[in-house]
């Protein structure tokens, strides 16, 4: 039986059931590129619905534009209700890039707005990806190629919580504050914990439910998922993974050596300024640098912290920062929408981001 439950009121018909196999056999066979023709509307997507389930592995969907993966998101929720079908997009309501622009001698600084929903549900398709299950769909923009966080750094920090486990109730705020959880006894939102006494209700950044953890003493003594608009118990649960509230974590040996790094490449380049005669520059770039590495100290990241994510992650310079696709499995499957619009889109938009990163 298949790990996929496949819903569909309507069995394959026409060509679907002989592309569904032939497409089943090149995906197992090891063939890397494979493609699906149809008019709009002759059900591609049940056919693909078909493959998923004979293949029975992860599965990445991409298209070129929001508006489509959305529709796609919800076609796959209806195909696969009993498994994880997440959705992975840009979260800025508005984004300005940091930019410079020599012929004016122009510096822009970043400004963005970011929706928490959004923000939930990328938060929501990683973990499904690092919580074990392969039955694991995403539907994504061309978002998923661009940085986030190391999948080996988030993982290190996934909190496991047991009933009967003996853990300071100290130890444990403290470690969720490492995971960028913040507390808030008056307001209970995504990626906030409250306290009250020996009981402590978490609000994991990914989810819908809460997780209240009683304690007796220095050990759990219950937990239970409740519905936080209305405080309703909705289960008790013997164990529970909580995963980072943000993708740009890291262990605190990580975090030390990150802001040393820092710190010593940018004493190297305000040198190269100040040699220069570029004094401006060099005493821009320190006020801003200083000012992220003492949030970084202090609370564990700061506003752009993606701009130190080659520290952060370990990585070597030139080296590509990770992406969503670091967080599957080497087995997955890429399913590419209306691939003569969405390849040409991944590589103009690669151009377009690298050009600028040059140039700032």
């Amino acid at each position: 039986m298949s790990i996929y439950d496949l819903h569909s009121p309507w069995p394959p018909a026409g060509d679907q059931p002989n592309a569904i196999e032939e497409l089943t056999q090149g995906v197992l066979a090891g063939d890397k590129h494979q493609t699906l023709l149809g008019i709009t509307g002759s059900g591609k997507t049940r056919t693909i619905a078909g493959v998923i389930e004979n293949v029975e592995r992860p599965v990445l969907v991409m298209s070129h534009n929001k508006t489509l993966a959305a529709q796609l998101y919800r076609e796959f929720c209806d195909f696969f209700p009993e498994n994880r079908v997440e959705f992975f997009i840009s979260y800025y309501d508005y984004y300005q890039p940091e930019a410079y622009i020599s012929k004016s001698d122009k510096y822009i600084e970043k400004d963005l707005s970011i929706n928490e929903q959004i923000q939930k549900l990328r938060l929501r398709a990683t973990s499904s990806l690092l919580s074990g299950r392969r039955d694991v769909i995403i539907v994504s923009s061309i978002s998923c190629i661009y940085g986030i966080g190391s999948p080996s750094e988030y993982a290190k920090l996934i909190l496991n919580l047991k009933v009967g486990d003996e853990i300071p109730r100290n130890k444990m705020l403290y470690d969720l504050v490492d995971l960028h959880y913040s507390r808030n006894d008056v307001e209970f939102t995504p990626g906030r914990f409250r306290v009250r006494g020996d009981v402590t209700d978490i609000y994991p950044a990914y989810s819908d439910d809460g997780l209240r953890v009683t304690f007796w003493g220095d050990e759990i003594e219950s937990m239970e998922r409740f519905d936080p608009e209305t405080g309703a118990i909705l289960e008790k649960v013997d164990e529970f993974r909580i995963f980072p509230a943000s993708h740009y974590v890291t262990t605190k040996g990580r975090m030390t050596e990150t802001i040393d790094l820092i710190r010593q490449e940018l004493w190297d380049r305000m040198e190269v300024f100040k040699s220069e005669q570029r004094h401006l520059e060099a005493k821009r770039l320190e006020q801003r640098t200083l000012f992220d590495l003492e949030m970084m100290q202090e609370v564990g990241y700061c506003n752009g912290i993606e701009n130190y994510s080659r520290y952060l992650s370990g990585r070597k310079p030139g080296e590509r920062p990770f992406c969503l696709i670091d967080y599957f499995p080497d087995d997955f499957l890429l399913v590419v929408d209306e691939s003569h619009q969405t390849v040409p889109q991944i590589n103009g938009m690669y151009s377009g981001d690298r050009s600028r990163k040059i140039e700032l």
